[in-house]
């Protein structure tokens, strides 16, 4: 007998939905790349399906307020040949589809930001890997980033006062900005440093003064 995959459900709840009655509500108002679904997607596989979905009823059809990436998830899972069980999902009450509009806005707003000591310490007793999560952009070090943890060099003791990590807060369409300037930013050879990031920044800022 052919084995059947399925989706395991690990969190409780007094409904349960079939996200094929769901509708998407939020259109473009996130994006989302390949990336996005594949740690999505891996998650629900590892951890099954632990937090309740939100939807609102408007008397014909049921529309997402929380969980549009998982069930875009879900639906990629089933066309693999994954059988999807009935999802706990909440009910959201709204009076109309512009008070259902808040509700998914103020649900997705932010009220306090992640820092970078702050996720660490939270996250001291356990493994941690930043290829498998989305944290807010609200913070970033080029140190971190994927490509220069990779090949950041490793400092002998003499020369440890000649570089230096830089952390900047920045917003989210200040880091988009920032990630688009490095990825157009061709490779930079620079004999004082061997990181490539921080290679492609430092031109990016010497053209600035040049012809700013």
């Amino acid at each position: 007998m052919k084995n059947i995959k399925t989706i395991s459900i690990k969190c409780d709840c007094d409904k349960t939905i079939d996200f094929h009655e769901l509708q998407s509500f939020q259109g473009g108002l996130k994006e989302r790349t390949e990336s996005d679904y594949e740690k999505a997607k891996k998650s629900i596989l590892q951890y099954g399906w632990s937090f309740v979905l939100y939807y609102w009823n408007d008397g014909k059809k049921k529309w997402i307020i929380d969980g549009h990436n998982r069930v875009e998830v879900l639906n990629r899972l089933e066309a693999e040949g994954y059988l999807i069980p009935p999802i706990p999902a909440i009910e959201v009450f709204c009076k109309d589809r512009k008070e259902a509009k808040q509700k998914l806005l103020r649900l997705n707003s932010t009220f306090g930001h992640l820092t970078k000591e702050s996720v660490l310490e939270f996250a001291e007793d356990i493994d941690l890997n930043f290829d498998e999560i989305a944290l807010p952009d609200t913070v970033i070090s080029f140190a971190d980033d994927t490509e220069a943890v990779e090949d950041f060099p490793e400092l002998k003791e003499g020369d440890r006062d000649t570089q230096c990590t830089m952390t900047f807060v920045l917003s989210q369409e200040q880091v988009s900005i920032i990630k688009e300037a490095l990825k157009k930013c061709g490779p930079i050879e620079d004999e004082t440093n061997t990181n490539g990031n921080g290679n492609k920044l430092a031109e990016i800022c010497k053209e600035y003064l040049l012809n700013g």
